[in-house]
């Protein structure tokens, strides 16, 4: 009982005091809630104000390696700090896999590093292309300029533009057109490694061939300038699965691997036998039509020439169609659709005057 009583008495005693320190303690912690809560709710308030600015701040399409972005048509941003590299952009060209693009503002072209958001070119140039092979093209004041990857220019001496429509390396080498209309090819180095005498250079990226015309002559060379085929021909063409086509000058073909080996003296797309209505009727009442004894060949060209029966040829593959109008005449038109027209020829192929 000793024990207990002093327990109610110190109770009794201080329970005064207790409940005057219990109403301080109230008003304090009161304060101090309100503070917290006011605290608490603009820390809400501003992780959510960030996360929200940080969301806004996410837009446009990633660029290069390095996250930056581009808002179409507008400008190009960092969006880890939210500042703007280039703003005022008409149009940002990205080729796939390359960390080079071509920027376009206020009617002008730059290369840009895409990983770093800066060109590395002046914004000064009218036209440009994608980089290939290492070497981007550009053209200002009617000159061609290349460039390597690091922005270096090639040749601060501009080489003739002569409105090509693709100025794109391949293998290491472009097919350049001069003022006089022929054609060279050049290497990464603006080196003339074919002189611009052709009259045209074709680039046959399947078969890695090079179709030209030098004079009269007719010149396939692989890509790494050795002569492949070499004729007096009327053209050459290289066919994606077949080989290659030499045309003669009387429409005559032949056909080639592409290794420049003869396989084929003489091709032919398709032959059809000629007939003719005798204008007499069966006893059914139908036409009679009966072999003219010739034949009609379809070169690769889809044009066409007389064969006799034993296949021989008549005449070169010059005409559109040729129809049998008897046993031994031939219409043989020369145009096509409404502006066809032709001349009669025999069955020796020669023309009925």
């Amino acid at each position: 009982m000793s024990t207990q009583t002093p327990k109610k008495r110190n109770w009794a005693i201080n329970l005064p005091t207790l409940r005057h320190m219990t109403f301080k303690q109230i008003i304090l912690i009161f304060g101090s809630a309100i503070i917290l809560i006011a605290l608490t709710y603009a820390a809400i308030g501003t992780s959510s104000s960030s996360k929200k600015h940080l969301k806004n701040a996410i837009y446009g399409e990633e660029i290069g390696n390095n996250g930056l972005r581009y808002k179409h048509g507008d400008h190009i941003y960092n969006p880890k700090t939210g500042k703007i590299l280039i703003d005022s952009i008409a149009w940002l060209h990205i080729p796939y896999g390359d960390s080079i693009g071509i920027l376009a503002k206020n009617g002008k072209r730059a290369y840009i590093n895409l990983n770093t958001g800066k060109t590395i070119t002046p914004l000064s140039y009218d036209k440009a292309w994608e980089f290939n092979n290492e070497r981007g093209i550009m053209v200002k004041d009617d000159s061609i300029y290349i460039f390597k990857p690091d922005g270096e220019l090639v040749n601060p001496v501009g080489l003739k533009y002569n409105g090509q429509y693709e100025l794109l390396f391949y293998r290491g080498k472009l097919a350049l057109k001069i003022a006089d209309k022929k054609v060279g090819l050049i290497d990464t180095a603006a080196q003339w490694i074919l002189q611009p005498v052709y009259t045209y250079i074709k680039t046959e990226h399947q078969h890695n061939l090079y179709n030209t015309k030098l004079d009269e002559q007719c010149i396939v060379y692989n890509y790494e300038l050795d002569t492949v085929l070499i004729g007096n021909y009327k053209e050459i063409a290289i066919d994606w699965s077949e080989g290659i086509i030499a045309t003669e000058h009387n429409g005559i073909q032949h056909l080639f691997d592409y290794k420049g080996k003869l396989i084929y003296e003489v091709i032919f797309q398709d032959i059809r036998e000629l007939t003719y209505n005798t204008m007499r009727l069966d006893s059914d009442g139908k036409e009679i039509w009966e072999s003219t004894e010739c034949y009609a060949y379809i070169d690769y060209n889809d044009k066409e020439g007389l064969m006799d029966k034993n296949y021989k040829v008549l005449t070169p593959p010059l005409f559109h169609d040729i129809k049998a109008k008897g046993k031994h005449i031939f219409f043989a038109t020369f145009g096509e659709y409404h502006d066809k027209f032709g001349t009669l020829i025999d069955n020796h192929g020669k023309p009925i005057r």
